[in-house]
């Protein structure tokens, strides 16, 4: 019987322990991402032997599983697991968010019993540390532009690391860019901006908790971008939030680029996330020209439809 529940902080340290010495480069391999987003995904977890399990439900209220996470595990004995957890809530057992290799390892443990298909909002977006902080060459050229541009109009700006200190400040920008930003949208739309926001206010006040790292921009004394994340492992760095006041032209560019410059020199990549299929984030995250665009797939267990 698997002990699936729902994380809380407490869970932090076996999940860490689970991730310690992986290489894992995806946004959902970190103990944050979990907590952060249980409520919207009604994320629960539960510990296999030496690795980690997760379910949620999606958008159409089907449950899925994630592939396990962990540095030992037979596949075998996991996905046979998981299809008993699955048909004890009466459904077919499905894997989201399957890098390559993963598929790989399931098609070699359960040939032709498993259907896959691709997911491409939630491939993730990785880039070179240095091509973050540098922005060299001419394919970044416009963002070059857009960062002198806002130094020039806004000459009194100010890079900072988010600290105890500046924890409630940052919980009130977040707070009036949701005001402004839910106006005239809908209601699916306002409901993932709330999520959202209740995220982001949940990282910032477990900010230490959760061994995150954050800048913030600020013009005139006042915050106008800030950006949360944390280090997934030695090489890769999760950039988890990133919000900025379009009023101030290039504000995103700049906050991209400070919190880089000041604080991800250390680490090999950068992943940015997902695009959700949104068009303009996906325009936004491609103008970066990702190293790697990590690819996802679903898992749909076949084997009982044959």
């Amino acid at each position: 019987m698997l002990d699936f529940h729902i994380p809380e902080l407490e869970d932090k340290n076996w999940i860490d322990e689970i991730f310690e010495g992986t290489e894992y480069m995806g946004c959902f391999c970190s103990f944050a991402t979990l907590w952060l987003w249980k409520d919207r995904y009604y994320t629960e977890v539960a510990r296999f032997g030496d690795c980690l399990l997760i379910r949620g439900v999606d958008d159409e209220k089907n449950i899925y599983y994630m592939y396990p996470m962990g540095k030992s595990y037979d596949v075998s004995d996991v996905i046979t697991v998981l299809r008993k957890d699955a048909a004890e809530s009466g459904t077919r057992l499905m894997i989201y968010c399957a890098e390559q290799w993963q598929c790989d390892e399931i098609r070699g443990a359960f040939p032709g019993e498993f259907e896959f298909n691709e997911q491409r909002g939630d491939f993730d977006y990785i880039y070179r540390s240095e091509d973050l902080i540098n922005l060299g060459g001419k394919k970044y050229h416009a963002k070059r532009n857009h960062i002198s541009k806002f130094i020039r109009s806004f000459p009194d700006w100010r890079y900072e690391d988010i600290s105890s200190g500046s924890i409630n400040e940052c919980m009130d920008f977040a707070s009036r860019l949701l005001e402004r930003s839910i106006a005239g949208q809908d209601e699916e739309e306002v409901f993932e901006l709330c999520m959202e926001n209740s995220a982001i206010a949940a990282a910032l006040r477990n900010f230490d908790k959760l061994g995150m790292e954050g800048g913030l921009l600020c013009v005139g004394g006042r915050i106008i971008a800030m950006t949360i994340g944390e280090p997934l492992n030695s090489r890769v760095f999760v950039t988890h939030f990133e919000k900025a006041d379009t009023d101030f032209d290039g504000a995103y560019t700049m906050i991209n680029n400070q919190f880089a410059k000041n604080r991800l020199s250390s680490y090999e990549y950068v992943n940015r996330e997902e695009d959700m299929d949104k068009e303009g984030l996906r325009r936004a995250k491609l103008s970066y020209y990702p190293d790697i665009l990590l690819e996802k797939f679903s898992a749909e267990d076949i084997s009982d439809a044959k």
